[in-house]
């Protein structure tokens, strides 16, 4: 990549960041990741059905469907599912992405340029964050189409009486929607993490292992400290999804977790963590000798 003209710093991170989206799609492990995470968000619907039938069939029973099942909770419930591979693959590229360039020597080699080293963290950071997105979005859309197939997604209606509808169709797509929309924001968040452990590392193994230890730490925090669980993102990572299937079986007061207040709310702690955890990665970068 030849030296650019002299620009901006937002002009030069973006530059940096399409550069790093092309390398993001030249990995076999993204094109992998985003192939099974649309697989896995398409067949959980029809996944779940088969995984409850056969539970009964072991217990000696015939199958019983749970009344209040429907296509929307498994379009949540898939989606609850994809992300798990979707967190992992995150912080896996966050946090491999400088800890690799430092053991390959190319983080030198780009410095050379003009190019600051906040400007690489920051290009980094946004095509990572971009590739979170893309992922969860692709999810979501897979796992619409896997519930419009296995169950459909008609109006919510209550079981005992089909007549009277709880939530619309287009409301609850309304939901899915936001809810999806909600889940960006702990990927920001979920990237931070990443690259605070990068940049703590030369060995990319390494560094992985340190991100993973992180977000166990942080989830524990999150299941085990009461007053805790609101302040930690990972919590806002699951609960919208969670909403929307608690919506879908008809829990009472369950719309309340995708309020926009309390909406805005888990941006907005997601958002600073993202912030905090990005500076700090920063910071380290900035006073190592790469």
């Amino acid at each position: 990549m030849s030296a650019p003209p002299a620009r901006g710093p937002l002009a030069r991170v973006l530059l940096l960041a399409r550069f790093e989206l092309r390398k993001l799609a030249a990995r076999r492990l993204t094109l992998v990741a985003f192939a099974l995470v649309v697989l896995v968000a398409v067949l959980a619907p029809r996944a779940g059905q088969v995984v409850d039938t056969a539970a009964a069939l072991a217990r000696g029973r015939a199958s019983q469907a749970d009344p209040f099942a429907n296509g929307w909770s498994a379009l949540a419930g898939a989606v609850s599912t994809a992300r798990l591979f979707i967190v992992l693959v995150v912080l896996v590229l966050a946090s491999s992405a400088v800890a690799e360039e430092v053991s390959l020597g190319t983080l030198k080699a780009l410095l050379v340029r003009p190019f600051r080293k906040l400007e690489v963290l920051a290009a980094k950071a946004l095509a990572v964050w971009l590739y979170g997105a893309a992922l969860v979005l692709a999810a979501v859309v897979a796992a619409a189409l896997g519930a419009e197939l296995s169950r459909g997604l008609y109006d919510v209606t209550d079981p005992f009486y089909p007549d009277l509808t709880k939530h619309t169709a287009g409301l609850m797509a309304n939901y899915v929607l936001r809810a999806a929309l909600a889940t960006l924001a702990p990927v920001v968040a979920l990237t931070g993490l990443g690259l605070l452990a990068s940049t703590l590392s030369d060995h990319p193994g390494h560094a992985t292992g340190l991100g993973v230890a992180g977000l166990f730490l942080l989830s524990g925090l999150a299941g085990l400290s009461d007053a805790a669980q609101p302040w930690v993102f990972v919590t806002h990572a699951r609960l919208p999804f969670e909403t929307v299937e608690d919506m879908a079986q008809q829990i009472s007061g369950a719309a309340a977790g995708l309020a926009p207040a309390r909406a805005l709310f888990g941006v907005a702690v997601s958002l600073g963590w993202g912030a905090a955890l990005l500076g700090l990665a920063g910071l380290v970068l900035v006073r190592r000798d790469v």
